[in-house]
């Protein structure tokens, strides 16, 4: 600040802020739920067609917290994990930041379009060997157990789709809003779905 002709400087010797520990961590981490390769098949409040039970539509679900924790989130490079909450939490985000890139530049109607054939398609699951959080899961024990957490993710990811679409496309249905897409560079915890 400067004081006359003055300027001076003041500078605080303050502790190193521990970044890891100001994250956003599940609200599912304790919810008892059937497990698949590490991943919690958690209620979803939905109308897609999937293997997920009902969640109450007053409530938050897996879907509301990685949509709002999204943004805060999404600026970390680690995440202590507490749970299978926050392992289906790190997969959502690392979803939704896979969205935006595809979405940047279209309208609502394209970008809807190209989503759905996103959730839809063939992707990774734990044990393959390009999935991304491959230290965090592990593969599933059986091929009917694969095969309901891919119908699970794909059951997660279609309803994921429908309500980030509203929330990028809120105040203008010919562009994404700005203030999502400034986040889809980001790389939560530098990995990212493939």
């Amino acid at each position: 600040f400067l004081i006359g002709s003055s300027c001076f400087c003041i500078t605080t010797l303050a502790p190193a802020i521990q970044t890891d520990t100001m994250v956003y961590h599940s609200s599912f981490n304790n919810e008892e739920s059937r497990n698949v390769g590490g991943l919690p098949l958690l209620n979803l409040k939905t109308k897609v067609k999937g293997p997920a039970n009902p969640a109450p539509a007053d409530k938050d679900d897996i879907i509301d917290e990685a949509l709002n924790f999204f943004k805060a989130n999404v600026l970390y490079r680690n995440y202590e994990v507490e749970g299978g909450g926050d392992r289906l939490l790190i997969y959502l985000t690392l979803y939704i930041s896979k969205c935006l890139l595809k979405v940047a530049g279209k309208s609502k109607a394209e970008a809807d379009k190209l989503l759905f054939q996103q959730a839809i398609e063939n992707f990774t699951l734990p044990g393959d060997k390009d999935f991304a959080l491959g230290g965090l899961c592990t593969a599933p024990k059986t091929k009917p157990d694969a095969e309901l957490l891919r119908q699970y993710l794909t059951q997660a990811r279609t309803e994921l789709n429908q309500r980030l679409l509203e929330r990028v496309y809120a105040r203008d249905p010919s562009k994404p809003g700005k203030w999502w897409m400034c986040f889809s560079k980001r790389k939560f915890l530098n990995k990212e779905l493939k």
